[in-house]
């Protein structure tokens, strides 16, 4: 287990083990263009035409942002919010530019959501929580003092049959996080369930798999709530 307690992040060792998961893992392959090269490259141009303020908070992870748009820089605009969603993102595709996309701005918090891409395309739960560990080793090495919120994967209607290994993925980040001074989980996928933990419908947009607005607003007291209690010095309990 990695730790970025009063001690130090194992990161050499840590990071040759988990490299060797991601590149089993991930789609992303020399030679090839990035499938989302388009969305970064827009995203790079928009940060030199109005660079992230100093402390920002970058929300980066896939679709779920992506179609928040600049509605999410809104709801968020007292965090600063930078919106960096991109696509049906998976974790190794955000590990992938993270040195273009995020690292280069020193964030003060970073707000994940990837991971359910990952688990609907094959990867297993463990596969996708040893990349996200990867996520976080090469973060903390090139800014240290981020400030990392996992918002918890999606329970959507359309992916039901991967609700055990999106719980299980979630479980093994929240587990984490109680571990870890920096790394803080935010359950939203209670938001979005009934009683039974099935989903409701009603938030998502007809695709069954995306947050409609009614979605969102069930996160936006939730995200916030955490971001807040950073900013107040305390701990967000897992």
């Amino acid at each position: 287990m990695i730790t970025h307690d009063k001690n130090c992040l194992h990161y050499v060792f840590a990071a040759i083990l988990l490299g060797l998961v991601i590149c089993a893992a991930t789609s992303v392959t020399q030679g090839q263009e990035f499938r989302f090269e388009k969305n970064i490259v827009e995203y790079e141009k928009k940060s030199i035409e109005t660079p992230p303020p100093d402390h920002c908070t970058i929300f980066v992870g896939s679709s779920t942002w992506a179609l928040w748009g600049g509605q999410l820089e809104k709801d968020f605009a007292e965090f600063q919010a930078v919106n960096r969603g991109f696509g049906g993102s998976t974790v190794p595709e955000v590990i992938h530019v993270m040195h273009r996309i995020i690292t280069p701005h020193k964030p003060g918090r970073v707000v994940f959501f990837c991971g359910g891409n990952d688990i609907a395309g094959g990867a297993t739960a463990d596969v996708t929580f040893e990349n996200f560990k990867t996520f976080l080793i090469r973060l903390w090495d090139a800014s240290p003092n981020t400030e990392v919120f996992f918002v918890s994967v999606t329970g959507a209607p359309v992916r039901e049959r991967f609700f055990d290994e999106t719980r299980k993925y979630n479980t093994l980040v929240r587990e984490l996080a109680g571990s870890m001074t920096r790394l803080h989980y935010i359950d939203t996928f209670a938001t979005l369930v009934d009683e039974d933990g099935k989903a409701e419908e009603k938030y998502f947009l007809q695709d069954r798999l995306h947050l409609n607005r009614s979605g969102q607003e069930r996160w936006i007291p939730v995200i916030k709530e955490a971001l807040r209690g950073m900013q107040q010095g305390r701990a967000v309990t897992p």
